[in-house]
């Protein structure tokens, strides 16, 4: 009985550093959902497995240590957090996106507890090797995405392997770098160990290629510390440990020396034809991306302030970001979901406490590291060798945030650090005592009911969610079929219900003005979909994103009244998010009331003045309500002239037929983009429409020159206005 379930232990948890490399395609957010399940169910599997063994063996029970007592408090204020937070269920849940919420660190808890008390020496070692092997092949498609044989869905140059993000994937492979390192130290086979820094410097090379500056530089500063410390610690008590400090002392300079140096050059053509070293020199605390981080940080912390205990749950971070949004933040992503911070992601996350415990994590963690250092359970090697992979990974967050393959290499880690604590107990303890085993099938009863429904809860249930979710957007042309799909995912009220809502809602926006379908069925889809967006709303009363997708539906079915009340709601939420002001603003135009519109749109330009959409709509406005001099005094105020190339301003001087600034527009446009046939016939019409014809004939005469290609399509043309 004990190996059997030793063998499910063991055949489970050596599955799961395959699980970074899993890509699904038959689930909505293919890089996170398909990963997150698969270890979830693995998880549990093994932890049903290991508490029968634990029941009956008390060598597999858990031994109170310092980190297992800081990590289950983390758990404990996480779910206080969660139960007293503004939604519990999405902090318990998360979402498909992340993944993540009370529901995933009681996971990563289990398997801590499972790698803590089954693995032995010899598995730790087969585990690691595994990470390098999957790492292996991580390499190998990101080198055949650098070549252009993988498509990147990131595009540009920066690769981002089976992970799907440049970022996530530079900080995935720093523990695989990690592991290399731990097992090329770790053996003495003299091949094994050139395999193992090949593997390392290949590991490097596709950390390089990700272009990830917040993980590269904390891979840096992790390697300096590293250094000082070995040099500082490692006693040179002959002439060898004379020779490595001086190697030490040698890395220590280059590791200083050659970033220094390319700084220094980053202006220098060699640095620049890099997309890579391009990228990772180009690090400026006045660029947009950094500025805006500060910005974010300063958010939360008035997020923090507002919740100072608990926080606000765990995935709510998104309510901190609109409540507090700044005007300056138009030119990022609309919506946040994480400060990019590990600090100010726990503050919101569960206030002081949830700070103050994941910190307790990694005071454990440094405490029990010295302390198998100086019980000389591990070489000083070692031990540095698992503190410079948690300061590097601990770095990084300053800048990101984690996700599933980065969580299972942490709390991996975590556990082998713990798991020698385990066994430095068991060596001190009395022989271990058995029960009987006569009352198994009762037990195993006990432990597999709970087992199969915690699998149908956490899992069966989402992933059909998931599925369906998938099976309408796939079959979206087939609007009865896509419906019922939409349909069967909310009907599940689980995990990803929200998803499900808000492309629900989409959907039926598009669905709604489908003249091929029934009245009667549109107008069900609208109903469904309106409902919907009404639950939306009373589950999530703080978000305004909630309230923008119910004001959206009102507005398209013509509850104006109603989409102006729920839009206003939205902007008491999120005072400052231009916008909810540009929604409101659209209805007023609609209604044919440009006024009201008119204070709206100043209001949201004078949040930021260097929105340039806020700047178009305000002038739109002005030119709607016939006040076009203080539309062009809008305009020249922030552009600089009033043939501004945009093709609002195209669409609306069409509108009001105001032809010879339609012309003035057009040649800006064109000039811009003289390689665009169709910009410049757009030119040529604009001045027929001016009735301007010879110089809408000379404008053709020039694309015939431009465009040979064009000749007999334009010589028709000027035929035609000639007659």
């Amino acid at each position: 009985m004990p190996q059997a379930l030793l063998w499910i232990i063991r055949g489970g948890l050596f599955i799961v550093p395959f699980i970074p490399l899993y890509i699904s395609k038959v689930l909505f957010f293919p890089y996170i959902t398909g990963k997150a399940f698969v270890f979830r169910i693995i998880v549990e599997i093994v932890f049903a497995a290991w508490l029968f063994l634990a029941f009956y063996y008390k060598e597999y029970r858990p031994k109170k240590t310092p980190l297992l007592i800081a990590l289950a408090v983390f758990i404990a204020v996480v779910a206080l957090a969660t139960i007293f937070g503004v939604n519990p269920a999405k902090s318990f849940w998360s979402n498909y996106e992340r993944m993540e919420g009370l529901a995933a660190y009681l996971h990563f808890f289990a398997y801590f507890l499972v790698l803590t008390n089954v693995f032995k020496k010899s598995d730790w070692k087969i585990f690691f090797n595994l990470f390098v092997a999957t790492g292996i092949y991580e390499n190998v498609y990101v080198l055949l995405q650098r070549l252009g044989y993988l498509l990147s869905p990131q595009g540009g140059v920066r690769t981002d392997g089976t992970i799907g993000n440049p970022t996530y994937l530079a900080a995935y492979l720093i523990f695989i770098l990690g592991f290399c390192l731990w097992l090329l130290i770790n053996t003495d086979n003299k091949a094994a160990k050139y395999f193992y820094g090949m593997a390392g410097l290949f590991t490097a090379m596709s950390i390089y290629f990700t272009a990830s500056r917040g993980p590269t530089l904390a891979l840096l500063i992790g390697s300096i510390a590293a250094t000082l410390i070995y040099l500082y610690l490692k006693p040179p008590v002959t002439i060898y440990g004379w020779s490595v400090k001086k190697m030490a002392a040698a890395f220590l300079v280059l590791l200083i020396l050659i970033p220094g140096g390319l700084w220094l050059l980053r202006d220098n053509p060699l640095v620049k034809s890099s997309p890579s070293l391009n990228r990772l020199t180009s690090l400026s605390f006045k660029e947009r991306t950094i500025m805006s981080r500060f910005t974010i940080w300063s958010m939360s912390w008035e997020g923090f302030k507002e919740r100072p205990i608990l926080g606000w749950g765990p995935g709510n971070y998104d309510l901190v970001f609109s409540k507090y949004f700044k005007p300056e933040l138009w030119r990022q992503e609309p919506w946040f979901d994480r400060s990019h911070n590990i600090i100010f992601d726990w503050l919101i996350n569960a206030g002081f406490l949830g700070l103050l415990s994941y910190f307790g994590i990694w005071v454990s963690t440094i405490y029990l590291l010295w302390r198998h250092f100086k019980n000389r359970y591990w070489s000083l090697e070692n031990s540095l060798l698992i503190f410079t992979i948690l300061l590097v990974y601990l770095a990084q967050n300053f800048f990101v945030f984690d996700q599933i393959a980065t969580y299972i290499c942490f709390f991996a880690v975590l556990a082998y650090i713990n798991s020698f604590s385990v066994q430095e107990i068991k060596e001190t303890a009395v022989a271990p005592v058995s029960r009987g085993q006569s009352d198994w099938p009762v037990i195993a009863v006990v432990l597999l009911v709970p087992l199969v429904l915690i699998m149908y809860v956490i899992n069966i249930r989402p992933l059909q969610v998931n599925l369906n979710l998938l099976g309408g957007l796939a079959t979206a042309n087939n609007v009865p079929l896509a419906f019922e799909k939409f349909i069967k995912a909310l009907s599940y009220n689980t995990l990803g219900k929200e998803e499900v809502r808000e492309q629900l809602i989409r959907f039926s926006l598009s669905a709604g003005a489908s003249p091929e379908l029934s009245p009667d069925f549109r107008d069900k889809i609208l109903r469904r979909a309106i409902e919907e967006a009404q639950k939306g709303v009373v589950e999530n009363p703080m978000d305004p994103r909630a309230h923008l997708f119910l004001g959206t539906i009102y507005q398209k079915v013509g509850l104006s009244d109603q989409a102006i009340s729920v839009f206003n709601k939205a902007m008491e939420l999120s005072p400052q998010k231009q916008q909810i002001y540009f929604e409101i603003a659209d209805i007023y135009f609609q209604r044919g009331d440009f006024r009201s519109a008119i204070e709206l749109l100043k209001t949201a330009l004078e949040l930021d003045p260097s929105y340039d959409q806020a700047r178009l709509n305000l002038a739109v406005a002005y030119i709607l309500n016939g006040r076009q001099p203080e539309a062009d005094e809008v305009l020249i105020s922030g552009f600089g002239t009033v043939e501004v190339p945009s093709p609002i301003l195209v669409t609306i001087y069409s509108r009001v037929k105001d032809y010879n600034r339609l012309v003035g527009i057009w040649k800006v446009i064109a000039k811009n983009t003289p390689q665009d046939l169709n910009y410049r016939k757009s030119l040529a019409g604009a001045h027929l429409l001016a009735n301007q014809k010879p110089e809408a004939i000379k404008a053709l005469e020039q694309v015939i020159k431009d465009f040979p290609e064009f000749k007999a399509e334009g010589e028709n043309l000027i035929k035609d206005i000639k007659n």
